[in-house]
């Protein structure tokens, strides 16, 4: 009896020790995070909006929290776009986007925010999709112009440009699924569908 109440004893110690410090590097670690979270967020802000289309962005706020925003040029009021957060569990947990859609409802820009498919299958939305070989790279290695390297998105997101947010579909004809990781592709293309119909049509 007194060796199952010292081997409780112990356990508990160590569960509560472990407990402790994995609050105090929360603790420590969350404005860090927080911080981190806003500048992805507000980095996406700009990627999917073009200047071109709206500069400046109002948000709508609901209960004290931005649930979308509002694209204007310049000093025109008129609104000229709209940004959102789409959320919808893929595979493994919630994947959150930040799209950008023209008035008509055409997609300017789609960013994986958060994600936590599984590596190598659905996770595959964030990758970006490469034709560099090794031959290439030592010809650029040894070149004596370099080529200048422009921003390069995600392969499964920019096939949402220039489409309607409306009539976006998972299909060979469509938005083309990630191999083998249908249910996180259908997660991204159903969560931006349905919120960006909410936002454009109220419905």
């Amino acid at each position: 009896m007194n060796n199952i109440l010292r081997f409780a004893t112990v356990l508990f110690l160590v569960n509560f020790v472990a407990a402790s410090i994995l609050a105090g590097i929360y603790y420590l670690t969350k404005p860090k995070i927080e911080t981190q979270e806003r500048l992805v967020k507000e980095e996406a802000l700009r990627e999917v909006m073009p200047e071109s289309i709206g500069d400046r962005l109002e948000g709508v706020e609901m209960d004290g929290e931005i649930v979308y925003w509002r694209a204007f040029k310049g000093s025109d009021s008129r609104v000229r776009g709209y940004v959102f957060i789409a959320k919808k569990y893929g595979y493994s947990g919630v994947i959150e986007s930040m799209v950008g859609i023209k008035k008509d409802g055409t997609i300017t820009g789609v960013r994986i925010l958060t994600q936590n498919e599984t590596p190598g299958l659905g996770a595959k939305i964030v990758e970006v999709a490469s034709d560099r070989t090794v031959a290439k790279a030592l010809k650029q290695l040894f070149a004596k112009e370099k080529e200048e390297k422009g921003k390069i998105d995600p392969y499964f997101t920019e096939q949402f440009n220039s489409l309607n947010v409306k009539r976006i579909e998972l299909s060979r004809y469509g938005i083309e699924a990630i191999t083998g990781a249908t249910i996180s592709s259908k997660a991204v293309v159903d969560s931006i569908k349905a919120r960006g119909s909410e936002i454009l049509y109220g419905k």
